[in-house]
Formats: structure tokens, C-alpha cells, sequence
């Protein structure tokens, strides 16, 4: 009889232990389960809205740009057409095919509040809207010496050595202002930069700059019409 009641004893215990072994496998199971549920990466459109009420806009003039001397390029006339091309790609504008009108010599803070003249220009040229501006393209020499990771051809080990290099580095650095032709106001003005260093010193200087702009094209219409940033989000499934 004592055999019997260890027996059942014995059975009883390792019965609980069965019982808390299953409890702790479904705890483990359900703690697992958002682990194991897929994840899908989509991308997600946000609007970014434009800067100026353009539905009453259907011409945009592009005038001349205030630049500084430069004996490489015309920033000022390479601006204009950059901005001719993109805003005729970018938008459903009509740019106007016509000659930059010519900018009074005057300080940048007395042009911008010389409403006479952007209404005159806007009037003479049947534009909703001009654009105008001043520019700086510029170049730096950048060489040096630089450490640099290279493979060693006696031991074939990667070894870091010191090294001069030859570099040039590209700056653009835009002031963009839209005035309204009705009255000649200044509805919008912004400020774009840019830059890029560049391997050696025989770079070539227009592809430098045309470059740069394309990196600024996206910012720029922003101004006239609305964009969309990708933010990546991610979708948990069963």
C-alpha cells in the first residue's frame, strides 16, 4: 500500500509539472507571436503643400539674375534658362519665350521693394508671375593630403596611408524672388545652397553647375506647385 501511495504521490506531482510545462509553452507561443508576424515596407507619400496661391497663374516671366563676375561661366544667364526648362517641365505654367528684361542697378534691398518696375516688366510681357533673383556659383581649391585605405601588394593586408590629392570643390548658392505682375508685389523669396567636392582640378565647370541645380530642382517647384515626400513606413501582418 505505502508502494501505492508513492506511486500516486509520484503521478500527482509529475501531472502539475505536465500542467505548468503546457502553461509555460503557451506563454512562450503567445510572446513570440508578434515576432513571428511579417512586416511589409511600403512607401508613403507625403504632400508638401506650395508656397504661393498660384490658380489665378498662367504666364511666368523669368527675368535676368543679379550674379557676380565669373570668368568661367554666366551664372546669371545659365539660371535662367535652368529655371525656363524646369519650371515648363515641372508645372502646367506657360513660360515666356521672351528676352530676360534687364534689372535697375540698384541695391538688392531697394529692387525687391521696386514694385513699379516688376509691375512694368510683368505688364509689357503679359506674365501672372515673374521670377528673378541673384546667384553665386564659386570654386575652391580643396587639395590636400588625405588618408586613404589601400591593399599592401607585398603582404596583400589593407594598409591606411597618407596622400595628397588634388580636389575642387563647387558651391551654388541661390536667392530666388516671385513677384505678383497684377501690382508688382513680392509674394515669395527663398534661399537654396548647395555643394559638391569633385577629384582633381580639370573639372568641368557648366557640368558642375547644371549638377548642383538638379539637386535643387525639387525645392525649387516646391515653390509652385505641391510635392510629395517618400517616407518609408512598415505594416505588421498576422
Amino acid at each position: 500500500m505505502a508502494q501505492g501511495r508513492d506511486r500516486r504521490g509520484l503521478g500527482g506531482k509529475a501531472g502539475r509539472l505536465l500542467t505548468v510545462f503546457h502553461g509555460l509553452l503557451r506563454l512562450c507561443f503567445a510572446a513570440a507571436e508578434p515576432a513571428l508576424a511579417a512586416a511589409v515596407k511600403v512607401t508613403d507619400g507625403i504632400a508638401i503643400p506650395y508656397m504661393i496661391n498660384t490658380k489665378r497663374i498662367k504666364k511666368v516671366l523669368v527675368a535676368r539674375f543679379v550674379a557676380a563676375d565669373s570668368s568661367n561661366i554666366d551664372a546669371g544667364r545659365e539660371m535662367v534658362s535652368f529655371l525656363r526648362r524646369e519650371i515648363a517641365r515641372g508645372t502646367s505654367f506657360q513660360v515666356l519665350e521672351v528676352e530676360p528684361p534687364n534689372l535697375p542697378e540698384q541695391p538688392v534691398e531697394d529692387l525687391l521693394k521696386n514694385w513699379t518696375f516688376w509691375k512694368h516688366i510683368a505688364e509689357e510681357n503679359g506674365a501672372d508671375l515673374v521670377v528673378s533673383g541673384r546667384v553665386g556659383f564659386a570654386s575652391h581649391d580643396r587639395s590636400g593630403f588625405v588618408q586613404e585605405d589601400m591593399t599592401s601588394p607585398v603582404t596583400g593586408q589593407k594598409v591606411r596611408r597618407t596622400v595628397y590629392a588634388e580636389r575642387e570643390d563647387f558651391e551654388l548658392r541661390v536667392n530666388l524672388w516671385f513677384f505678383k505682375g497684377a501690382n508688382g508685389a513680392l509674394l515669395y523669396q527663398d534661399s537654396f545652397k548647395e555643394s559638391q567636392l569633385y577629384e582633381g582640378k580639370s573639372n568641368d565647370t557648366l557640368q558642375a553647375f547644371y549638377e548642383l541645380t538638379e539637386r535643387l530642382r525639387a525645392d525649387i517647384l516646391g515653390v509652385l506647385v505641391p510635392q510629395k515626400r517618400q517616407d518609408p513606413r512598415f505594416i505588421f501582418t498576422d
